[in-house]
């Protein structure tokens, strides 16, 4: 039987971004670097928001402002040398208490229509207008450009599906059904999310001129919406000339090129950063003449721990040959993935991906954990995306046995 309590989430607020650092289209970078929004949303009875955004200066890795609310209206300034996609937490999400062996769990339904969404530019003047339903904001964006109107238009369309399929889902985990009835309200929950990722995938295909589309675009290739090659011919179709330097459009491009340039027996590309646990330079292309394991990993992500323990197994095991361990850090905070890796006794190399210095485009990271395994003359032998699944550990057993 199910146990459910209904629960309320806690108003905050996040920013998502993405770090190719490149030029604007109709953005002179010597002009001013800060934008404002200026909102309006009925129904938003809060005294506040919180806004909070993952940053390494701060001794947490977070930055948050209090965004103070009366009638309905805040401001937000922010400062940016480029384009960049925000999201702000309005309301709640969906969220229930159930029972499991004993143990009392909370749960949600995912964060999206919940937020107002929005792209800040240097300069940009914003104006937000609109409403707060129960779990979904409608809000209406424009600023000179046009970006923001281009990115409420996809909002009208796909939110209303996506809240819809989401109270859908929800029914299914705090009602008494059977299993027919359960699988039924699936069903018509995912004909909706399809229905909203079609909508997305025309979007982009429809607007090539589009800095919203382009995120769109980067977006769902990150979701795996689209094909590689149903991908190729979506950039194909964006204006270069308008978008190349943008950073959703760069991005995008890279990883799709990334996709064909990292396949197996391809040579691996060059990573050079200083986001090591000392501070010092890594290069990759030093460690030519070994067998050099890149794992992607974050302290967040459950199956990569469960797997830390197998390469420290496999490290100590072969580190005496010519096998290097390479750990790459994604989604936590410095203090945290420094004390995670001193604590379990990591003592192999590490570095960290960033907003400045992404590392996950270069290999198409998008999912995690993700291993790329690189011979002496820094050629691909193996990557966990490949979908010709080969094990990996006995593939080490028999390169260092043959040695």
């Amino acid at each position: 039987m199910k146990t459910v309590k209904i629960l309320g989430a806690i108003l905050m607020a996040s920013t998502g971004f993405f770090g190719c650092k490149t030029k604007d289209i109709g953005l002179q970078k010597e002009n001013l670097s800060t934008f404002t929004l200026k909102a309006n949303l009925e129904n938003l009875d809060t005294e506040y928001l919180i806004y909070s955004e993952k940053n390494d200066a701060y001794p947490d890795g977070y930055r948050r402002d209090t965004l103070w609310v009366k009638n309905g209206k805040f401001t937000f300034t922010d400062s940016v040398d480029d384009y960049k996609l925000y999201f702000i937490h309005v309301v709640n999400t969906r969220s229930w208490q159930r029972e499991y062996n004993g143990k009392t769990y909370t749960s949600s339904t995912k964060a999206d229509v919940n937020r107002l969404w929005f792209i800040g530019y240097p300069g940009a003047e914003i104006t937000c207008t609109g409403r707060v339903d129960d779990y979904m904001v409608n809000a209406k964006l424009s600023d000179k450009k046009g970006v923001n109107q281009d990115f409420t238009r996809i909002q009208e369309e796909t939110f209303p599906l996506i809240d819809r399929a989401h109270a859908l889902k929800f029914r299914t985990y705090t009602e008494e059904l059977s299993e027919e009835e359960s699988q039924k309200l699936s069903d018509s929950s995912n004909v909706l999310f399809k229905q909203a990722i079609d909508l997305k995938k025309e979007f982009a295909k429809s607007n090539p001129k589009s800095i919203a589309a382009s995120y769109v675009f980067m977006d769902g290739y990150y979701r795996k919406y689209f094909t590689h090659d149903e991908a190729k011919a979506v950039l194909e179709g964006f204006d270069a000339e308008t978008l190349a330097g943008t950073p959703f459009y760069d991005e995008v491009k890279q990883r799709i090129e990334a996709v064909e340039s990292t396949q197996i027996g391809m040579p691996a590309p060059e990573v050079i950063t200083n986001n090591t646990l000392d501070g010092s330079e890594f290069k990759l292309s030093n460690f030519k003449g070994n067998y050099v394991l890149l794992d992607y990993w974050g302290t967040w992500c459950g199956p990569c721990m469960a797997e830390i323990p197998k390469i420290k197994e496999y490290y100590n095991k072969y580190s005496d040959k010519n096998f290097v361990v390479v750990g790459v850090n994604s989604g936590d905070a410095v203090p945290r993935w420094k004390k995670t890796v001193e604590e379990n006794g990591y003592n192999w190399e590490h570095i960290q991906t960033t907003n400045e210095n992404n590392l996950l485009v270069p290999f198409n990271v998008n999912s995690f954990p993700t291993k790329i395994l690189i011979d002496p003359e820094g050629k691909i032998i193996y990557s966990s995306k490949n979908p010709e699944k080969v094990d990996m550990y006995a593939m080490l057993d028999n390169i260092f046995k043959k040695g």
